[in-house]
């Protein structure tokens, strides 16, 4: 049962009743809907005076605010119409938002689409009788009184009718009118209720992405056009380009029986490969090495890669933007014979290769190409049955390693020589680099009496560790094959990364001008959420600041002062500047920020300046970052590049620098892929080329047995931190901050001796009445039905449905869960088990006077425990449940930070929930000492993050955290099951193997169902 379905229950049946209660009123405009009270009435709420039905509305937009879909207002908040569409039933419930639109639209369509006549109209069918209607945001009218909600697809159909009725006669132009018709049939396949005559037969395709397609020119250079994604062929696409209004916001095509509807954004992605069509002969090896720097990536999908033909030849080629292999391939050899299909088992030989096989297989049929290049081999893709044969093949053999492999035959000598020199070259690499960084020291000691704030141990420790490889990289031939160029900090979150790169970069610049060397600008590349954060600790760490100044290289900040006049970002002006003949202008401009002497005291690499800026803007500015000589390059939060093909990561490799220091506690987020990419980013060779990193490292891992896979992963993590050496530094919290609390972790699952986990006998009970009965119902019609049904796809149901019951049992049944005071409240929550388990903590750690976080990821849960922790405690519990997108969005950070500088602010007790998903980057509530998890997030890692957000620099007092569970009387109940699974993931020390999430068919498995 939902929060909504509580309420109703109430109305009219005693306890507290909500008939009669005044919440916010709410008006709708053309932009969505504003929710309000009087001043007086939304003042007193803000104390927590309010009735019952504002408090858990408020909760509901608070929820909403933090996630970026309401704006708070002088008296209320303002929610956008797509949002408002948007809401489940419950939240419209709770915000007494009108009931949903539930009758269909008739249509009237006159004329030809060819014709400026076209028209449609649109009425309201309600009982056989066509009605009028008027929208306001996104509540549609029948009469002053009588209101509808609109759904989403409603929504979008209707604001796509009113513009076409809005257009001029002279607009309603062929492509107008077949942009409606396609907008209304998508809404229509989307949900939307309405009759659209024979144009139910239009065939709509909307493209998920838009891609490159190349042909190549008899002077060897490129002529692009964009791809679809639909099957079009190039010359299809070629003729119907004019079709396009390039000044609109979004478009349309048709082609054949086809209307391809293109939304604002593909239509910008297409304008960006039709403005920069022409890519000269002498630079198309740089367009395959660095696409972005001739593309927007924000815009095109330059992952995919690109196809390309030669002019008189139907047959296309994919091609990928660089190489994982990094081998020199002849990208245009089109007259060669590819290979056939069954050479994929030998290039396919492990589960990462099988995904990235099927990544670039799939963009290579969607731009229409019959072969396509996979490490370094071209395949004939022409037979896609063949493929995907040979597909299942390898398949087969990945899940069981001796299926399909040849018994007679052995492979020549000559590669196995071949392979043995690259890695006698690759090991000599590699051994004098660690040499070399194992005799790295700094030459003295860190001035420690210029910094506003010391050292930790540990921290001194990690300064010295960067600071004998910075020295060494200074000192070094920048031409050198072993030259030291970058490390790896690795800690772990919460040991002070920023600070220390801080302190790092203030003595190379102190001792740079000891020396009398260039004290060179300084760039630090960090998400968007954390450059405020850099400037505070800038202020916080330096008695006197060291630089000339700081400059955040961002839109709305310091961008515009240093983009050149009239300069586009560099991949938009690359077209303007080639001329006709394909050569480029002498006196043309190529960079698009102001850098060098020439541009005067508005050039970009002052000396000792410190830029701030993100990897977006890295990547839509890298011809300019890359040709200035930085002292140092600090990547904050660096698995942001950790995909080798990403545009973003290609030019972080490309900056030109003293030293680059790659900054984060997750090296490894996906796979061991991730780590290679960082390490090579820091320290090119150290890990050799990816074909070889792949044979050493992955493929054991991915070919050892099940039961054998823990223990493997475990012991080629512990050799990859060997074979990088002092090139990464990771230390973790419990092991370095002995001035640090304890941190204790308290199970309500019995533990196995020697485990990270103490057995806490309080935080368990078993289940019993209506929560024990509702379990079992599950068990039990799942079991009868297993019996006579196929219950593939059921099971995860029932998983989802004991999750549930373990929370409480009637999170959606009917029942009376709204308290009228304290006593009912608990009352309420008593009916869980596991509910009951933490009101007895709350009241202890109330007693002790200290705060408490709560982490759960179901909103019901949230919303509901707020209103009876409130009601219990006398509190205005916070919560924060903002999914990751909401992290890089600066209004939100700063929304969260109030919200936890209210809470820490708070003398004595106090609760906040949270979603483990919100815990994310930069969020420290060091106010708190309690973390309880009373939903498990079923990725290890993720919970551990969260728990870290008190257990950091700052935190006073000892910190605990709770892992309370319900037990069923007779068998392992969920939370013990997926307790075990957790514990058995659970790998947190080593920075190169992270524990992987417990995926729904291990506990499917687990519990037998």
């Amino acid at each position: 049962m939902g929060l909504a379905d509580i309420f109703k229950s109430l109305l009219g049946e005693g306890g507290v009743t909500l008939s009669n209660q005044q919440g916010f009123s709410h008006a709708a405009d053309s932009d969505g809907v504003n929710f309000y009270l009087d001043k007086t009435a939304y003042t007193a709420l803000l104390e927590g005076k309010g009735n019952s039905l504002q408090k858990v509305q408020m909760v509901v937009l608070r929820m909403m605010q933090e996630q970026g879909i309401a704006e708070p207002l002088a008296n209320g908040f303002h929610v956008a119409a797509e949002d408002v569409a948007g809401t489940d039933q419950e939240q419209a419930e709770i915000l007494r938002l009108p009931r949903r639109f539930n009758m269909t639209f008739a249509s009237k369509i006159g004329g030809r689409t060819g014709n400026s006549g076209f028209r449609i109209d649109l009425a309201v069918l309600s009982e056989s009788v066509e009605v009028p209607f008027t929208r306001k945001g996104p509540l549609l009218f029948l009469t002053s009184t009588e209101s509808y909600r609109l759904t989403p697809a409603e929504l979008m159909g209707l604001m796509a009718w009113e513009r076409h009725q809005n257009l001029l006669t002279e607009q309603r132009g062929e492509a107008a009118n077949l942009r409606m018709m396609a907008e209304l049939q998508t809404a229509a396949r989307s949900g939307m209720r309405i009759d659209l005559s024979h144009f139910d037969r239009l065939d709509v395709v909307v493209p998920e992405n838009i891609g490159v397609i190349a042909t190549r020119l008899p002077d060897g250079s490129l002529m692009l056009s964009p791809s679809l994604g639909d099957g079009s062929t190039p010359d299809q696409l070629e003729k119907r380009w004019s079709q396009l209004d390039i000044g609109a916001d979004g478009g349309v095509l048709r082609i054949d029986n086809r209307v391809v509807l293109l939304e604002p954004q593909k239509m910008a992605a297409i304008k960006e490969v039709l403005s920069n069509k022409r890519i000269p002969a002498d630079k198309v090896a740089e367009f395959i090495a660095t696409p972005s720097a001739f593309l927007d990536a924000a815009l095109v999908n330059l992952d995919l890669g690109f196809s390309i033909r030669v002019t008189g030849i139907g047959k296309l080629q994919h091609m990928e933007f660089g190489d994982l292999d990094n081998r020199k391939n002849d990208w245009f050899a089109l007259d060669s014979r590819p290979a056939p299909a069954e050479i994929i088992p030998t290039l396919v030989q492990s589960e990462e290769d099988f995904v990235r096989f099927n990544e670039v297989y799939k963009a290579a049929k969607e731009q229409g190409a019959d072969s396509m290049i996979f490490s370094g081999e071209f395949i004939d893709i022409s037979d896609h049955v063949r493929i995907d044969e040979q597909l299942k093949k390898v398949e087969r053999s990945l899940v069981d390693p001796e299926t399909d492999l040849p018994s007679d035959e052995e492979p020549s000598v000559g590669p196995k020589e071949r392979v043995s020199v690259l890695l006698h070259d690759a090991d000599e690499i590699n051994s004098a680099l660690l040499r070399k960084a194992s005799e790295a020291k700094p030459a003295h000691e860190p001035n420690w009496g210029a910094y506003a704030r010391q050292p930790f141990p540990h921290q001194r420790e990690g300064v010295e560790w960067m600071l004998g490889l910075l020295e060494s990289a200074v000192q070094d031939d920048h031409g050198d094959l072993y030259r030291l160029q970058g490390g790896l900090l690795a800690d772990d979150m919460g040991l002070g990364k920023t600070y220390m790169s801080l302190v790092t970069v203030g003595e190379y610049l102190t001792r740079q001008k000891v020396a009398e060397r260039a004290q060179k600008p300084v760039l630090v590349v960090a998400p968007l959420s954390l450059l405020e954060n850099w400037e505070d600790e800038v202020n916080q760490t330096f008695k006197g600041i060291p630089f000339r100044d700081i400059v955040v290289l961002q839109s709305g900040r310091d961008l515009s002062r240093f983009k050149v006049k009239g300069a586009e970002r560099e991949s938009a002006q690359l077209a303007s500047l080639i001329g006709e003949d394909g050569v480029m202008a002498d006196d043309a401009i190529r960079y698009a920020l102001s850098i060098g002497p020439e541009a005067g005291v508005h050039r970009l690499d002052m000396d000792r300046r410190l830029v701030l800026t993100t990897y977006q803007t890295l990547r839509d500015y890298q011809f300019s970052l890359c040709r200035i000589d930085w002292g140092l390059v600090i990547f904050d939060e660096a698995q942001n590049i950790k995909n080798p093909n990403a545009a973003q990561t290609r030019a972080a490799k490309g900056l030109k620098a003293d030293f680059k220091l790659l900054a984060t506690g997750t090296p490894v987020e996906n796979s061991l892929g991730d780590f290679w990419c960082l390490m090579d980013t820091a320290q090119p060779g150290i890990l050799g080329g990816w074909g070889q990193f792949r044979d050493s490292w992955i493929k054991p891992i991915l070919s050892a047995a099940e039961d054998e896979k823990d223990e493997i992963r475990r012991k080629f993590g512990a050799g990859l931190r060997e074979a990088v050496g002092r090139f990464m530094l990771r230390r973790i919290k419990e092991d370095q901050l002995k001035g640090l609390p304890s941190k204790t972790i308290h199970s309500g699952v019995e533990q196995p001796k020697g485990g990270q986990q103490l057995h806490a006998a309080h935080l368990s009970v078993c289940m019993k009445g209506a929560q024990l009965q509702a379990y079992d119902a599950v068990l039990n019609d799942f079991r009868a039905r297993r019996a006579t049904e196929d219950m593939r796809g059921t099971a995860l149901a029932a998983l989802a449905q004991l999750r549930e019951i373990s929370l409480h049992p009637r999170l959606r049944e009917e029942t009376k869960l709204m308290a009228s005071n304290a006593s009912e409240a608990r009352a309420n929550m008593a009916q869980s088990g596991k509910l009951a388990v933490l009101l007895e903590l709350l009241d202890r750690i109330r007693q002790n006077e200290e705060k408490v976080i709560l982490f759960m990821v179901t909103k019901r849960l949230q919303r509901i425990l707020k209103l009876w922790l409130d009601q219990i405690y006398g509190l205005d519990v916070a919560v924060i449940n903002g999914d990751t997108a909401a992290v890089a969005k600066k209004s939100d950070e700063l929304t969260r930070k109030k919200l936890i500088t209210v809470f820490e602010s708070k003398p004595g007790f106090n609760v906040m929930i949270m979603s483990p998903v919100a815990a994310g980057v930069g969020l420290t509530v060091v106010g708190a000492n309690h973390v309880v998890h009373l939903e498990r997030h079923w990725n290890p890692a993720k919970e551990a993050q969260a728990s870290d957000r008190v257990y950091r620099i700052g935190q006073k007092k000892d910190v605990h955290i709770h892992l309370p569970a319900v037990r069923h009387p007779q068998f392992d109940s969920f939370d013990v099951h997926l307790d075990r699974l957790l514990r058995g993931k659970l790998m947190l020390k080593d920075a190169v193997v992270t524990p992987e999430a417990v995926s729904e068919s291990e506990m499917i498995q687990s519990m037998g169902l």
